[in-house]
């Protein structure tokens, strides 16, 4: 019966020892922390509490006073943010950079990427966006997006005013043509020239086109993001002749953060077109008919 009470007491013991047989990280409002310290960065350190499948926590080394490892190293934090790395061992102490303390590339990923996340969720939702290229062909578009679900989730509202960009820079340049035309030659060629190449004329007027976009975004990295979903368009588009009709695409693209007040966007989207049913009684246009549809966009964005 003694022997096998010291054996029970030497198992207990060890089993203490084992369970003390920790990384510890002291704080200096006196909170005493035990884990596995993962990574001591420039102004960071990283540790997992000692439970299984335990997520990666990341401090400031302006709350941490000093870093004790199971083997009695020991390490020494500055207020500044600069370590002093005292390194104390059993019989002798010297100065040394441990493996432990640098970084994977992923576990930098990783931090990277949670403090990232952590200045996004304080940045503004809402996002008013101009599409600066589609001047050129005939739209001048303002956008409002609201981003939900922690920025992972954006429902836009665009509207845009249509006009007959190409045809009115084709009339401009036919107009130039035809009074270049009128003064190196005689009366004559100019109705021959005339007859032939008849004067372009835009169409006048203008339209107004609106709809909805549903945006899933997925971070790629910090201040950078891939999105997808649909876009749904209705309305009158002035440069493909006055045609009034509505678009569903799928878009995909690129979002990325510039600062704290800019975004750009860049997607490009497939689906298809269809006719306004008022263009039934038209012989050139069948309304039954579903037509390929594609667009490309570029979106210079503000937060609000």
């Amino acid at each position: 019966m003694k022997l096998t009470s010291h054996i029970c007491f030497f198992v207990l013991l060890f089993a203490s020892w084992k369970s003390n047989a920790q990384d510890k990280v002291f704080l200096r409002d006196g909170k005493v922390i035990s884990c596995k310290i993962v990574a001591i960065s420039e102004k960071t350190i990283s540790y997992r509490d000692t439970t299984v499948n335990a997520t990666l926590v990341t401090l400031s080394k302006n709350e941490v006073l000093l870093t004790e490892y199971q083997s009695g190293t020991i390490y020494m934090f500055s207020k500044v943010e600069q370590p002093l790395e005292f390194k104390i061992e059993s019989n002798s102490t010297n100065f040394s950079n441990s493996p432990e303390v640098n970084e994977t590339r992923e576990q930098r990923k990783e931090r990277r990427m949670k403090e990232w996340k952590e200045k996004e969720a304080l940045l503004p939702n809402g996002i008013l966006g101009f599409y600066i290229p589609e001047l050129v062909f005939g739209r001048l578009t303002v956008s409002y997006e609201r981003l939900l679900a922690n920025k992972s989730m954006g429902i836009k509202i665009p509207f845009s005013l249509t006009y007959d960009g190409l045809g009115f820079l084709a009339e401009n340049s036919s107009n130039t043509s035809s009074s270049s035309t009128n003064t190196n030659t005689s009366s004559n060629n100019n109705n021959n020239n005339n007859s032939n190449n008849p004067p372009v004329k835009r169409n006048v007027g203008t339209g107004f086109i609106t709809g909805i976009d549903v945006n899933y975004y997925h971070d790629l990295k910090p201040e950078l993001k891939y999105y997808f979903g649909p876009r749904i368009r209705y309305g009158t588009d002035m440069t493909l002749g006055g045609i009034e009709g509505l678009t569903f695409q799928i878009q995909n693209g690129i979002f990325r953060s510039r600062g704290k007040k800019m975004t750009s966007t860049l997607g490009f989207g497939v689906g298809f077109f269809k006719l306004s049913a008022k263009y039934a009684n038209r012989g050139t246009f069948d309304t039954k008919q579903v037509y390929p549809w594609a667009s490309f966009t570029w979106r210079l964005g503000f937060r609000l």
